[in-house]
């Protein structure tokens, strides 16, 4: 898959996952409902750091909040910090394992890991020249 095919997989995941967090988390306050979405804002213009900053600010106001982990997932997988990636995508499923986009995000991300996993480690052959 390439980086866009992925940016694109991972806006939909944002996306699908705002709007049912949005629709069922009415006690939310409005700043945490602000910085998520800012972040969302900022991970669609490719402001990878921004969104991650507000996520985490988020955080700070909700610790439990399912939407700003699983985002955080997406855009540390965006910039390549899968282990960072897969302890939020862990944390989100176990706050909410029923929560279907959830599930598959950290379906097709472990799918994503395990083969990523084994390209950087398979030995390299070394080729030497005389």
């Amino acid at each position: 898959m390439t980086r866009r095919t992925l940016l694109l997989i991972s806006f939909a995941f944002i996306s699908i996952l705002s709007f049912q967090c949005f629709a069922a988390e009415k006690n939310m306050s409005q700043e945490v409902k602000g910085q998520l979405k800012f972040g969302i804002r900022a991970a669609r213009e490719d402001h990878w750091d921004e969104a991650i900053y507000r996520w985490q600010k988020a955080l700070l106001l909700d610790s439990n909040n399912v939407m700003a982990h699983n985002n955080l997932a997406v855009a540390y997988e965006q910039l390549g910090e899968y282990e960072m990636a897969m302890e939020e995508y862990q944390i989100a499923y176990r706050l909410d394992s029923q929560n279907e986009v959830i599930k598959n995000n950290l379906d097709r991300f472990k799918d994503f890991y395990r083969k990523y996993q084994r390209t950087t480690s398979s030995p390299q052959t070394a080729t030497t020249t005389k």
